[in-house]
């Protein structure tokens, strides 16, 4: 996926307003990104670091995980969004993100003439609509379900893999499992002792060491 998007902005920068409608842009842990005034001109590639979708839920007064962003994935076209009505926001999680920030027009108008490209954006929305599925998918779970389809997707998008284990990103932390999986933070920690005794995870504090053997990836 790295090697398409070179390709997409290698392309790009043979246009002489290149830079007039290319922006990299650097962000920190916490800051929100992408305000709703730049999303619905503008297409957006994320090229290192972590962000989440996070939806407001006014009832419960509390930020719900919709969906992470990874290094590669594809944002920022309303038709693309599978919550156009709702109130949400994406926070960065990583200690340090970096995306480019294209004009939406000025893309697809380039890419227009170099058709063998397309499949990089087919490719980057077609990953976010099965990553959404999933999600749907694990509503329906019990809250141990969800965790632990939880721990199988992030050891899957985002973890480093050993011997034996696969780890989490330190910012995965009780907090935000809870956040992912619709439940409570006092409910997931009794949920990671469960794992824990069971041998799914190597102890309950993040950052998280996910045992190999009990995942089918």
């Amino acid at each position: 996926m790295s090697e398409k998007l070179n390709t997409v902005l290698a392309y790009l920068k043979e246009f002489p307003d290149y830079y007039q409608y290319v922006t990299k842009k650097a962000y920190t842990v916490n800051e929100k990104i992408i305000l709703e005034e730049e999303k619905a001109k503008h297409i957006f590639f994320v090229v290192e670091g972590h962000a989440a979708v996070e939806l407001e839920d006014k009832i419960r007064k509390t930020n719900y995980i919709s969906i992470f962003i990874h290094p590669y994935n594809i944002l920022g076209i309303d038709s693309f969004s599978t919550f156009p009505r709702k109130e949400h926001s994406i926070t960065v999680m990583s200690d340090y993100l970096t995306l480019y920030k294209i004009d939406a027009e000025f893309l697809l108008n380039t890419l227009a003439m170099k058709p063998d490209v397309h499949d990089f954006l087919l490719t980057s929305i077609a990953d976010i609509f099965a990553r959404h599925y999933t999600l749907l998918g694990m509503i329906a779970k019990t809250p141990k379900e969800r965790l632990c389809l939880a721990f199988q997707t992030l050891a899957t998008e985002m973890g480093i893999a050993s011997k034996n284990e696969i780890l989490l990103p330190s910012f995965i932390t009780q907090s935000v499992l809870a956040r992912y999986c619709r439940t409570t933070q006092p409910n997931v920690s009794n949920l990671l002792t469960e794992l824990v005794e069971e041998g799914l995870l190597i102890h309950k504090k993040s950052p998280y060491y996910i045992n190999k053997s009990f995942l089918a990836i």
